[in-house]
């Protein structure tokens, strides 16, 4: 797992500053420097509104006395995607987006539970509680 995380680390930068200079070379640095600022700023107001509504829905679901397991997934996902927004580049835009959008939210958080039981039933996970 540990190899997969620097590699990543190693590659998105790359691939990054390569789309940036290559939107760069399409459309002018100008107009690449407003897009990121304009994908930052985007990831601000979905971040605030999405994160607001999750809120709500997990308050209500408390308030009914029902556990709020999906909306927190939920809740995860609209702050990597505002993360992801806010970095510079495209490729990190692209998926930040991804994980805002509920449909293509949806499929991810049914990717990440399937993931973690998997994690589960290997042993890699273990849930300790103390009394």
């Amino acid at each position: 797992m540990k190899k997969y995380i620097v590699a990543l680390a190693v590659i998105i930068p790359v691939l990054e500053i390569a789309g940036i200079y290559f939107m760069a070379q399409w459309i002018g640095i100008w107009a690449t420097l407003a897009l990121m600022v304009m994908t930052s700023l985007l990831g601000l107001v979905l971040a605030k509104k999405e994160g607001l509504q999750a809120i709500r829905v997990m308050r209500l679901q408390a308030s009914k006395g029902e556990p709020p397991t999906g909306i927190v997934l939920d809740g995860i996902c609209i702050f990597i995607g505002a993360a992801l927004l806010l970095l510079p580049g495209f490729i990190t835009d692209l998926i930040g987006i991804f994980l805002f959008i509920p449909f293509t939210r949806a499929a991810v958080k049914a990717l990440v539970v399937k993931w973690v039981y998997h994690l589960f039933r290997k042993g890699q996970v273990i849930v300790m509680s103390r009394r």
